[in-house]
Parts: structure tokens; sequence; C-alpha cells
């Protein structure tokens, strides 16, 4: 059907900037590791405030170096929310590690952080955070509950560029924080994403395992040799490294990848920085238009800004009563859709309840308040840069019509 409010596909409509700046890049002699790749990441961690930046292919495969410079091990527990895409867990599970969830709050959909210390072990090594559609997890219990127990923390970005919590930056509270520039994202590069850390060793281990490098301690070898053939002086292959000089200690190393980020993506991320401020400040209009149309509406609840956060809004997220409406949750979502034009996607469904993870043991029941919220209350609306006025009204509308029909003018 033909959508009066569509669920888009892309963030924010592209123009001459990002053309032109893609136009560019398409005339360097090369299209990989070349210069809009090290300007993105230069201009992202001065953004950030931090340190280290590295563009990488996705949010996922930053995900994976998280994992991989952590070093977590098969049998390793590592907590974290339900509340999220299932590829937050993806490495994790890629290297065996136990996975526990963590219930979330009923408003933010972030993961509750008193629910984290009673799953902790001797065997949990780190906590996984995700800042659900834009708003900040609160990061000062988590950060005191990793620094009681001695565990890493990780920030998934991937909703929450440009979102601060009491001022700082997402993604440079934790160890490591992993962003996001998928096409639906506030700023977008295509494809793409960014491994964040302030710590020098996980930056180093993070560039030679993204950048297709094995990463591992090296000595210098006594006879710098390949059999009978010494390294020549006459001409240079890269593909040598140091084989001639030096050896693995105990010949031991961690394998790398190719995760690096194009440089037509880069050239995009370079313009779509710049504009991240507006994109997100237009995203925070049409949310809180949405929150002043939808306060008051009988069984509806908004969601709300905590005072510690810069809601980014990714994500716009509300609350039906199926008891106060006097319907269920389903017949309110069918009526938007077939009555009202307005494409809904819910995200996500509680990922502890996947097959994949029902196969390791996990039930309904786990994570009560996350599974409560999800199938009878949780509803996301469409929420992106070009969203018209006209649009914006058409959806508190409808929410009001939904409500009362439903009701049957209750």
């Amino acid at each position: 059907m033909t959508y009066v409010v569509p669920y888009s596909g892309i963030s924010n409509r592209l123009g001459d900037d990002e053309i032109k700046a893609v136009g560019e890049a398409l005339r360097q002699d090369t299209l990989a590791m070349g210069p809009q790749g090290k300007e993105f990441e230069r201009l992202l961690a001065e953004r950030l405030g931090s340190p280290h930046a590295q563009a990488t292919s996705s949010c996922t495969t930053a995900l994976f170096l998280a994992a991989q410079v952590l070093e977590l091990q098969p049998g390793d527990e590592v907590i974290t929310t339900p509340q999220t895409f299932w590829v937050t867990t993806w490495p994790l599970q890629a290297r065996g590690c136990v996975i526990k969830f963590a219930d979330i709050d009923p408003d933010t959909l972030n993961i509750d952080p008193t629910s984290i210390e009673p799953l902790i072990t001797e065997k949990t090594k780190s906590i996984w955070v995700v800042h659900f559609g834009g708003q900040a997890v609160d990061m000062d219990p988590v950060m005191e509950i990793a620094q009681r127990h001695g565990l890493t923390v990780v920030e998934d970005c991937a909703h929450a560029a440009g979102a601060t919590y009491k001022g700082r930056a997402l993604g440079t509270i934790g160890d490591i924080g992993c962003f996001s520039f998928h096409s639906l994202k506030n700023m977008t590069t295509g494809e793409g994403g960014a491994f964040v850390t302030r710590n020098d060793r996980y930056a180093e281990m993070a560039r030679a395992l993204g950048t297709i490098h094995n990463y591992g301690e090296m000595l210098e070898r006594d006879d710098q040799r390949i059999g009978p053939h010494a390294q020549p002086a006459y001409y240079k292959d890269a593909h040598v490294l140091r084989s001639y000089t030096h050896d693995y200690a105990g010949g031991r190393y961690l394998v790398g990848n190719n995760f690096r980020m194009s440089e037509l993506s880069a050239a995009l991320g370079v313009v779509q920085l710049g504009k991240l401020d507006r994109l997100n400040e237009r995203r925070r209009e049409i949310a809180h238009r949405l929150d002043d149309g939808l306060s008051g509406v009988r069984g509806v609840d908004v969601q709300h800004e905590k005072p510690y956060a810069h809601h980014v809004y990714h994500l716009y997220t509300c609350f039906y009563d199926p008891e106060v409406v006097g319907a269920p949750k389903d017949d309110f979502i069918r009526h938007l859709q077939e009555k009202e034009g307005i494409e809904i996607v819910i995200r996500y469904f509680p990922i502890h309840l996947l097959p994949e993870f029902r196969a390791l043991g996990h039930r309904y029941g786990e994570c009560p308040v996350a599974e409560r919220t999800y199938f009878e209350h949780q509803i996301q609306l469409p929420i992106y840069d070009h969203l018209t006025d006209a649009q914006v009204e058409h959806m508190i509308a409808a929410v009001r019509r939904g409500v009362a029909e439903l009701g049957g003018g209750r």
C-alpha cells in the first residue's frame, strides 16, 4: 500500500554537498585507505573528544573488533540487554561467550543498572550496553559496577551519534564505543561504522586487526633470512611485512580481517558529520512536537528525556496501554497502518527469545520488563529528518483517532 507516513530507508536526504564529495573521491588515485578515511577519522575523534577513532565497514565489524581486542574467550560471561538489534551479540556468540541478559528500564528501554550486578559471577568479563533509540544509558552506575568488579564496558552507540551523557559524548565513557552510520542512522555513510577508544593498546590492536593484519607480540629474529634468502635491498614488497626480521612470540597471534571503510563512504561521512547537529536538532524538534501532541491522550504515554541525557531520537518511542484503551496493541497498530497509512516497524523483539538464544536455554520470563514492554506497550512511530510538518500532524491526529475508535468513545 502507499503510506501517508512511510518508514524511510534513509535518515536524511543527501544533496549536492554529498554528491560533490563523492565525485571528488572518485577522482582520487585510490578508493581504499586514502585521504578521505583519514580525514573522517580525524574529524570524528575531534568531535567525540577521543584520542582514537577508527572508521569501519559497519557497527557490526566495530563490535567484532571490540570482542577481539578485549580477548574474550569461550566461556567468558558478558552481560548485555535484550532490547537491541541482534548483531550486538554476534561477536560474543562467535567467540563462544556466555551471554547474560539484564532487564531494561520500561521508559528509556535501556539496560537497567540495578539488574546487572545480580548476574555477575567470577566468569563475568564485560558489560555491553546499548544506548537505545538515541538516549544515553545511565552510565555512572554502570561504570561503578564495572570498576568494582574489574569489568570492561563496551558502548553500542549505533543509535547515538551526537548524543551525550552529562555533557560527555557517548562512546567515550566505557572502554570502547562502536558507532553505526548505516543508511537509517541519524548521519549516514550508506554502510559504515567506527571503533572508538581512549585505550592506546586497544587502539593499536584494532588498527592492526581491522586492516588485514594479524596482531601479537613479536621478537626480533637472530637469523634474518628465509631459508638461504636475505631480504632484498633493491625493491620493496609490502606483503613481506616483518617476515625476515621478526617472529611471533610462542607462535601466538590474533587473526585480523578487512573491516575498513571505503573512501566513498568516508567522503559522505565527512559531509554528514558536519551536518550532524542540524540533523539531530530536526529530530528533536519532531519528537517534541509528537510529545506535545500525544501528551494527555488516554492510554498513550510518551518517552521521557532523562536529565542526564541529550536524546537524539534515532527512534521515536511511545507506549500504548491496552487495558486503558480497551483493545490489544496489535489492533492499534493495525488501525495506524491500514486506516491511517502510517507504516509501523517495532524495534526490537527481545533477542533472548530468538530461536538461537532459546537453543541456548533462554526462555520467556527471563526479562519480564522487556517482555511486557515489547508485547503489550512499545510502539515506534516513523521519525527522520525529511518528515514534513503535515506528516507529523497526521500521526498525532491518527493516534488520537485510533484511541477514540478502539476505546469506543470512552
